[in-house]
C-alpha cells in the first residue's frame, strides 16, 4: 500500500472538523449523520492501513540534517489505532445523545473530531520528535474539550490541565533533545536507537530518559503529576471518557513505551536507579489511585482514580524492560480501554438522566436505569478481574512477567492490594445502586428516572460484551503482542 495514504487518517478529521464549523445544516440530525460519516471513515482508513501497512516510511519534510517529520505504521502503533479507530466512533454516537442536553455542540464537535486525527497522528508517528509534535498538539485540541462548560470549575480545570502538560512538556522535550543529539532522531526501532551506553549510575543518558518518563508521565497520570485528572472530570463525559479511557492518558503510555523500547535502550535501563525511582512512582500511584478511587463519593472522579492506578499497571509492564512486561502492558492497555470507558458511560447515562453526581445521591438508581446498571455491571467485574474477563488476562499477563524479575515482586504485591481495594471500590457502587438498605423507597428514588435512548444504551451493550469477549478470545492478541516485543512486527 501506498505510504502516502499514511496522511488520510490526520487530514480527513482535519477537514472535517472545518466542514463542521462552516456548513450550515438543515438540523442536528443532518449534522449528527455527517459527524458519524466522517469518523466511520477514518475509522475504516486507519483499519485498513493496518490489515494492508505500507513497508516505507512517508517523510514530509526535514527541520535539519538530524529533525524530520515522518509518519509510519509498525506493530505498536497499529496497537494504538485500533483502539482509537474503534472506540472513536461508539463514543461519537454517544455524544450526540448526551450533547443533546448541553450547549454549543457544533464548536465541541469539531475540536471532537480535530482531536481524532491528532491522536492517529501519535499513532502515526515514524520517530521521536513527530511523536512529540502530535502529543503537544493533542493538549491543544483537547482543552477546549476540557473547557467546554466555560464555567468556574471548566476554566480551572482547564488551566490546571495546560499547567501541567506545559511543564511535562518541558521534561520531554529535554529527553527529545539528548535523543536527537545522540543519534535518537531517527525511525524508532525495538530496542533503541541510542546504542551502547556505559551503565553507570548518573549519567546524562539515565537522566534524560528519566526525565523523558516524567515528561510523558503527566498524561499517563503518574503521582504525584496526576493532579490534572480528575479535575478534568467536569468535562462533558464523552471527553472524560475519552480522556481517561484512550485518547490522552494512553497517549502518555504510548510515548512512554516509545521511549523506553524504542529510543532509548531498555538493556541500558535495566537496574538502574533510574528504572528504579520510576519503578517506585509506579506502584505508589498503583496504591494511592485505588486508595482515593475507594475515599471519593463523586462517581466520576472515582472514575477517574480508578483511571490512575489502572495506568500504573500498564507502565508496571512496560519499567520491568523485559518482553513478556511489554506484553502484560499491552494486554492491559487494551483491554483497560474498553472497560474504563464504558464505566464513564455509564458514569454519563446516570448524570445525563438523573443530574445525579454523588453516590450517596444515587441509592436505589439500579431498578429505575436497569439497562445501564447491568453494563456497569459487566464492565465492573472485568476491571476488578473476574476470570475470563479483558481485566483478568491484563493482570494474568502482568502477573506472570513480575514473577520472572526480581523488581518484579514489589510489583506483584501492589497489584494485590490493589486488586483489593478495586473490588471493594466497584463493589460499593452495585451496593449504593441496588441494595440501598431496609425500608428503602425505591418508587420515589426512581420517580421519573429511566435508562437512557438507544444512542447511548448501544456503546454501553457493545463494550460490557467487548470487556469479556476481549479476554475470550485473548490468544491471538497475546501472541501479536508477543511478535511486536520480539520486533517482528
Amino acid at each position: 500500500m501506498n505510504e502516502k495514504l499514511l496522511l488520510l487518517p490526520i487530514l480527513i478529521p482535519a477537514i472535517s472538523a472545518m466542514l463542521i464549523a462552516t456548513l450550515k445544516f438543515k438540523d442536528r440530525k443532518q449534522r449528527n449523520i455527517f459527524i458519524e460519516c466522517c469518523v466511520l471513515l477514518n475509522t475504516a482508513i486507519i483499519l485498513m492501513l493496518v490489515i494492508y501497512p505500507p513497508s516505507n516510511t512517508l517523510s514530509l519534510f526535514r527541520f535539519s540534517e538530524r529533525a524530520g517529520f515522518a509518519l509510519r505504521l509498525d506493530g505498536l502503533g497499529s496497537v494504538f489505532a485500533v483502539l482509537i479507530s474503534v472506540l472513536w466512533p461508539l463514543t461519537t454516537l454517544y455524544a450526540f445523545e448526551y450533547m443533546s442536553h448541553e450547549h454549543r455542540e457544533t464548536s465541541f464537535f469539531g475540536w471532537f473530531v480535530l482531536t481524532y486525527g491528532v491522536v492517529a497522528g501519535i499513532a502515526l508517528s515514524s520517530d521521536l520528535l513527530t511523536l512529540y509534535l502530535f502529543y503537544e498538539v493533542m493538549t491543544l485540541t483537547t482543552l477546549p474539550l476540557v473547557m467546554h462548560e466555560m464555567d468556574g470549575r471548566a476554566r480551572y480545570a482547564g488551566r490546571k490541565y495546560l499547567t501541567y502538560s506545559v511543564a511535562g512538556a518541558a521534561c520531554a522535550f529535554i529527553a527529545l533533545t539528548y535523543a536527537m543529539s545522540n543519534g535518537g532522531g531517527e525511525t524508532f526501532r525495538l530496542g533503541g536507537t541510542l546504542g551502547v551506553w556505559p551503565n553507570e549510575p548518573g549519567n546524562m543518558l539515565l537522566w534524560a530518559w528519566f526525565l523523558g518518563f516524567l515528561g510523558f508521565g503527566v498524561k499517563a497520570a503518574v503521582f504525584p503529576f496526576h493532579g490534572w485528572l480528575p479535575s478534568a472530570s467536569v468535562a462533558p463525559t464523552p471527553v472524560t471518557a475519552l480522556l481517561h479511557a484512550v485518547a490522552v492518558v494512553k497517549a502518555g503510555v504510548f510515548a512512554v513505551i516509545r521511549l523506553t523500547w524504542y529510543v532509548f535502550e531498555p538493556e541500558t535501563l535495566s537496574g538502574t536507579w533510574a528504572q528504579y525511582a520510576a519503578f517506585t512512582m509506579v506502584c505508589i500511584t498503583i496504591i494511592y489511585g485505588s486508595s482515593m478511587a475507594l475515599a471519593t463519593q463523586h462517581l466520576k472522579r472515582r472514575f477517574a482514580y480508578s483511571t490512575i492506578s489502572q495506568l500504573s499497571y500498564i507502565l508496571l509492564g512496560v519499567l520491568l524492560l523485559t518482553p513478556e512486561g511489554l506484553v502484560g502492558a499491552l494486554t492491559h492497555m487494551g483491554g483497560h480501554a474498553i472497560m474504563k470507558i464504558n464505566l464513564f458511560f455509564c458514569a454519563g447515562a446516570v448524570l445525563c438522566q438523573t443530574e445525579r453526581e454523588y453516590l450517596f445521591d444515587m441509592r436505589g438508581l439500579g431498578l429505575g436505569m436497569p439497562k445501564t446498571s447491568l453494563a456497569l455491571l459487566i464492565s465492573g467485574l472485568a476491571l476488578c478481574g473476574l476470570p475470563p474477563s479483558a481485566g483478568f488476562m491484563g493482570k494474568w499477563e502482568l502477573g506472570i512477567a513480575s514473577a520472572a524479575v526480581n523488581i518484579g515482586h514489589a510489583g506483584i504485591l501492589m497489584l494485590m492490594i490493589s486488586a483489593v481495594l478495586t473490588v471493594l471500590y466497584v463493589f460499593s457502587i452495585f451496593s449504593i445502586f441496588i441494595m440501598p438498605g431496609k425500608n428503602f423507597d425505591f418508587k420515589t428514588a426512581n420517580a421519573g428516572v429511566k435508562d437512557p435512548g438507544y444512542e447511548m444504551l448501544f456503546p454501553l451493550g457493545i463494550l460490557a460484551a467487548g470487556a469479556f469477549v476481549y479476554g475470550l478470545y485473548s490468544e491471538p492478541m497475546i501472541k501479536y503482542f508477543s511478535r511486536i516485543a520480539q520486533g517482528v512486527l
